[in-house]
């Protein structure tokens, strides 16, 4: 049967709970969302006895007015007036019902929303916090962490009995005698129990009566026998309960179990006489069977009271909480481990603990990264630093309770890993000359975002302020001892730097150099699209203090330019596809000249990045075999813009071509040999053209693989007359190796058995001698003579004394 996937419905009393005996109370019930053609039913029920208020209709109110006190469930359910299923909706809500005046009455309906859809996770968490680890156990402020449970469950097994087809004798059993008297008025055939009689004994009184009553005239015991298959088990376990009677197949048989001083029904009447529990919570379980024969008419002819006892589980305490990372850096992941009394006896005792994970901001607002699993570590990412707390929870998967024990876990997030210069050193030594270019390099270990600070220290001083550039060349103009002193810091840090590391140099006087330009640098060289910026950076030497001037030209016609300045870059951003001219112009800054260097460069911007194969990876192997899969991948530049196209031809011959798409991967299986060319087209999506770019692979597909290592194996190699001698080839490689024989007898070879499956070769020699055994071995189908071959020589002595 289709189990039925039930929705949310509301509940909304007019008066909170609880309410006085007698007083009316309105019942409605709400849908999110406007659906009509809707019906619904309302019922009630106590100490497991179910009465209907209102069969289903069109109307969602109606009202319930209480004759007794208890604890009462309000159930309302809704379907579709022409639906297929039972049930679409379905709802809960606990009432309580008193014989004294209550003042809690209120004019508005209360929303179950406003009880439970609080989703927020209070938990207050102390601003002092300590830079080190430090693991807090069962913090009180935390005992409100978990949400509140859903308030339906739909795979709960609910039982509608309709009141009037349950007896005043069994109400007594089942809800108490006075709750009895009001729900049935027609039977007043048994006697009133007094109050202070035992509930258990009272109970069995009650059912005797019955029995003496009602079925006088049928044979007072069916039950014979009650097995439980254990004495005693454990909160989470389960258990069967058999009865045995002379036939199990001629009764009905209806289950009890006794729960807060009343007899709630567990199983109704049926043919199965074992019922099998579960145990969710501790302590003695007293259940009660009645049986009755299946053609009866009465309640029920016979009933026996069992009890069971239920101890807690183990309980289960956190002996270790810590982090596995030795260092907390925001951006990385980090980990968590929790570790239990009982873990080393988990396996044996077959108990499984659950895990929930609660991170905790400094602020107390909380999220959960890992709700209730196995799992006894978590790993998330920590994007930002900062004090944090992690709560975890642990409980039983038996546990009936919200959890077990919990743990909390203090932990400080750095930004970074702590900056440090590792190296710090010049391409040349000291002492040097001036007008040279010295550079340095450093390597630098931490930090997210390295920013770098040169300063010179000398005759002339230079700083460079802080830089991404993590090399720094410097060209002294003046003789001197300086100091280059690097500073490093990360770029959110706030103080002036987080290390730093010097070198001396002495620097003597030369004479000045002509200007020379001796490198440009493109950042974009080979990917110049229209539309991104393109940088250009001279570096030349030479002359006191170096100008530098720019003009960009396209077609003959300039587009802009810069005069001489300082600055020895420029970026400009190409609006149109095209070839572009840029002239690089150099002076001293005291030179009469138009210019002492200058040089042309030509750009080519592109509407798009073409696409182009970096290599096609196939995986190596000796041989390719008909049937084995071929799988290879194509690496490309700008892969979600560039698309593939693949062709695949057999000894030259095209015989399939798949359309252009992001597929990187391609697999085959070759169903024939021979020489297999793969032929991979690339272009952007952008292309107008064919392709952009085109590479292919050439593999080899054989029908079998050759047969190597071919060997014969005899039984013997010293024979005897009239003795069978037995020879098995056996080789690698092949399909469906052939073996054919040869005999060498008073040294003529002649052929004992021609090429077959057969692997051995077995005959009986009749004269004394040296004797050779020939195997040549080869694949079915190949056109060979032979592949591999293998010999073996032995000797026949004379018969045996």
């Amino acid at each position: 049967m289709e189990e039925l996937q039930l929705k949310y419905v509301e509940i909304a009393f007019d008066k909170q709970t609880p309410q006085k005996v007698g007083t009316e109370i309105n019942i409605s019930g709400k849908i999110d969302g406007e659906i009509e053609n809707l019906e619904y039913k309302f019922i009630v029920g106590k100490g497991g006895v179910w009465n209907t208020i209102q069969e289903f209709s069109e109307k969602n109110y109606c009202i319930w007015k209480p004759k007794r006190e208890g604890e009462y469930m309000v159930m309302v359910q809704a379907r579709e007036r022409d639906g297929k299923k039972p049930l679409d909706y379905l709802a809960k809500e606990d009432y309580s019902i008193v014989t004294e005046e209550v003042s809690n009455t209120v004019d508005k309906e209360t929303s179950i929303q406003d009880v439970t859809n609080d989703e927020e996770i209070r938990s207050a968490c102390n601003d002092q916090e300590s830079n080190l680890l430090a693991s807090e156990k069962e913090d009180p402020i935390l005992c409100n962490i978990e949400f509140k449970e859903a308030m339906n469950n739909i795979e709960d097994n609910v039982v509608f009995l309709e009141v009037k087809e349950i007896s005043r004798a069994e109400k007594e059993v089942l809800i108490s005698n006075s709750y009895a008297d009001e729900e049935i008025s027609s039977s007043n055939d048994i006697k009133e129990v007094e109050d202070t009689v035992d509930n258990t004994q009272y109970n069995e009184e009650v059912l005797n009566k019955i029995l003496i009553e009602n079925n006088a005239q049928i044979e007072p015991s069916f039950i014979k026998d009650i097995r439980i298959d254990k004495e005693e088990i454990k909160v989470g376990e389960k258990c069967c309960i058999e009865i045995k009677t002379d036939d199990e197949n001629l009764y009905l048989y209806r289950y009890y179990i006794k729960k807060n001083n009343e007899w709630d029904i567990i199983k109704d009447y049926d043919k199965s006489n074992i019922l099998k529990y579960t145990a969710n919570e501790s302590g003695n379980k007293e259940f009660l069977i009645q049986c009755k024969r299946m053609d009866s008419t009465e309640t029920f002819e016979d009933h026996r009271i069992i009890t069971l006892k239920v101890r807690e589980i183990d309980k289960v305490e956190i002996t270790n909480f810590k982090c596995l990372n030795n260092s907390l850096i925001a951006g990385e992941k980090l980990g968590f481990v929790v570790e239990t009394n009982i873990e080393k006896f988990a396996s044996n005792e077959d108990i499984v603990l659950l895990y929930k994970f609660y991170k905790i901001y400094k602020d107390g607002k909380s999220i959960c990264i890992q709700d209730y699993s196995t799992k006894n570590n978590v790993y998330y990412k920590e994007t930002e630093a900062g004090s944090y707390r992690i709560l975890c929870l642990v409980k039983s998967i038996f546990s009936n309770k919200e959890y077990d024990d919990r743990a909390i876990l203090v932990y400080s997030v750095k930004p970074y890993k702590t900056i440090k210069i590792n190296n710090f050193v010049a391409d040349s030594n000291s002492p040097n000359i001036s007008g040279s270019s010295i550079k340095f390099t450093s390597e630098i270990e931490g930090g997210n975002k390295v920013i770098y600070r040169y300063q010179v220290n000398g005759p002339i001083k230079e700083d460079t302020g802080f830089i991404e550039k993590s090399e720094f060349v410097w060209k002294p103009s003046e003789a001197g001892e300086y100091d280059i002193i690097l500073y490093v810091k990360d770029i959110n840090y706030k103080g002036d730097y987080e290390d730093l590391k010097r070198i001396t140099f002495n620097i003597e006087k030369k004479s000045e150099k002509p200007v020379k330009i001796l490198d440009i640098v493109v950042d974009k060289e080979k990917k110049i699209i229209v539309g991104e910026p393109v940088g250009i950076t001279v570096n030349a030497e030479g002359g006191v203090k170096l100008q530098y001037a720019f003009t960009i030209r396209k077609d003959g016609r300039r587009l802009e330019g810069v005069d001489y300045n300082k600055s020895n870059w420029i970026n400009f951003i190409p609006n149109q596809a095209g070839e572009y001219e840029v002239e690089i112009r150099l002076k001293d800054k005291y030179s009469d000249k138009s210019y002492d260097a200058q040089t042309v460069i030509y750009l080519k911007a592109l509407e798009y990045l073409p696409g182009e194969i970096d290599y096609i990876i196939l995986p190596y192997k000796e041989t390719h075999l008909i049937g084995e899969a071929v799988e290879f991948e194509c690496i490309v530049q700008n892969t979600q813009n560039t698309l593939l196209k693949y062709e695949t031809k057999i000894n030259g011959h095209s015989i399939e071509k798949t359309e252009f798409s992001k597929n990187k991967k391609l697999r085959f299986i070759p169903k024939t040999a021979g020489k297999y060319t793969i032929e991979v087209y690339a272009k952007n999506v952008k292309c107008t053209s064919e392709y952009d770019s085109k590479k292919q692979i050439n593999l080899y597909v054989s029908e079998a693989s050759p047969v190597i290592e071919t060997n014969i194996i005899a039984n013997t190699l010293e024979g005897h007359v009239n003795e069978e001698l037995t020879f098995e080839a056996i080789s690698r490689g092949g399909k469906n190796v052939c073996y054919e024989f040869y005999l060498m007898e008073n040294n003529e070879w002649r052929k004992v058995q021609a090429y077959s499956r057969k692997h051995y070769y077995s005959f009986m020699p009749f004269t004394q001698g040296k004797y050779k055994i020939l195997a040549l071995a080869k694949s079915y189908y190949k056109k060979v003579s032979y592949e591999d071959y293998a010999e073996v020589t032995f000797y026949v002595k004379g018969l045996k004394g």
